[in-house]
């Protein structure tokens, strides 16, 4: 009996393992940008600077700073079809002076509008609008 849980479970784990490593090898889709301001992205909140913003695997957003350490990584919403040119694109919503990335757009196809934070719910709560801004962004390479 235990030689047949130890089989199942190296099983599993192989299995597991496998998943993992195929991953990585997705294709990614990513875009550059230099962000004027400070901006915040969940808990995290990222200075102005040089990002190069992707989507690895099938479902998650990296951030990468101009260091080339990974600022934040987080797993993405349901993405959809938008009107345009596909133009790629970053959409910051402003409360007040606290600025909260709030869309990531690679192309038409791949539209992502991005979950509010907490502190960013609170933030609409208190402020009846927030101003968007868009910046335009480069294909990364």
């Amino acid at each position: 009996m235990q030689n047949v849980k130890k089989s199942v479970m190296f099983v599993l784990a192989a299995g597991l393992a496998a998943a993992l490593t195929v991953a990585p090898a997705h294709a990614q889709s990513g875009v550059s940008a230099d962000v004027p301001f400070n901006f915040a992205l969940g808990k995290t909140t990222l200075d102005a600077g040089h990002y190069r913003v992707e989507k690895s695997g099938a479902s998650f957003l990296t951030l990468t700073g101009a260091s080339g350490k990974t600022q934040f990584t987080m797993r993405l919403p349901g993405g959809h079809f938008s009107k345009g040119d596909g133009q790629p694109y970053l959409v910051f919503t402003r409360y007040g002076e606290q600025a909260f990335l709030s869309k990531v757009v690679f192309s038409a196809k791949e539209v992502y509008d991005l979950p509010l934070s907490s502190r960013e719910k609170e933030m609409k709560a208190h402020l009846l609008t927030g101003e968007q801004v868009a910046l335009l962004v480069e294909m990364a390479r």
